[in-house]
């Protein structure tokens, strides 16, 4: 089962954060360095950027889950 501040420890540390935004920033440079002719490449940095922030937004996701379950109306 997943522990949800076990998640929010991973990303609140400062050594995953900078992890992240350094792949993003080594993706981002490769579009921004590319040649005209590197379609293909650019591509699957885009993608690969994508998919650093869509793990980003799921662990956050699961690290909120315990604070939306607590504002949840009771009934």
């Amino acid at each position: 089962m997943i522990q949800p501040e076990s998640i929010k420890n991973i990303i609140a540390d400062d050594s995953w954060v900078e992890a992240m935004q350094n792949l993003i920033k080594l993706n981002m440079d490769i579009i921004a360095n590319s040649d005209v002719e590197d379609k293909e490449i650019r591509e699957i940095a885009y993608m690969k950027v994508k998919v650093i922030n869509e793990i980003m937004a799921h662990l956050q996701s699961i690290a909120d889950d315990k604070k939306i379950k607590d504002k949840r109306w009771k009934i």
